[in-house]
């Protein structure tokens, strides 16, 4: 395993990692604000979804051709731009449920209380997903490693 395919396979999974680690933050966060109201005519809480791309597919074609052509294709000897893992941004949606509860505090004149219109469900299905691909990418690290060391015993 050449320096170029190690460190961009660990940069990859770190990348996924972090796309993970946003999700579970982002679906624990709409969780735990499920139930807080908004003063009337005030933007409450909004939901939070993050949003992930891939790698350009020039950039993996780099990368592919530099694999090709050697080592010696390498002038500096770093590969530290070389990236192939997602990106993310979080996003943030106003979507907002009323109830109607005209002794709460935050009521409006007609007794309707503004809240975040949180599936419980979806969150907590994006939390399980987030889980399970947060582990794939751990074990990819994993694996990289034991081929590493393994190498070595040669």
């Amino acid at each position: 395993m050449s320096l170029i395919t190690s460190n961009s396979l660990f940069q990859t999974a770190a990348s996924g990692l972090e796309v993970q680690k946003k999700r579970l933050e982002a679906a624990a966060q709409n969780i735990a604000n499920s139930r807080v109201s908004s003063t009337p005519g005030s933007i409450g809480y909004q939901i939070k979804s993050v949003s992930s791309k891939g790698p350009d597919d020039t950039d993996f074609l780099n990368v592919f051709q530099n694999q090709l052509e050697g080592p010696e294709s390498i002038v500096d000897g770093s590969d530290s731009a070389i990236n192939l893992g997602p990106t993310s941004e979080i996003v943030e949606t106003a979507k907002y449920r009323y109830e109607y509860d005209p002794s709460h505090p935050d009521a409006d004149e007609n007794g309707m209380v503004q809240y975040p219109d949180v599936d419980m469900v979806r969150e907590m299905a994006a939390m399980v997903s987030a889980n399970r691909l947060y582990e794939a990418n751990l074990s990819v690290i994993e694996a990289a490693k034991q081929i590493m060391k393994r190498s070595m015993e040669i």
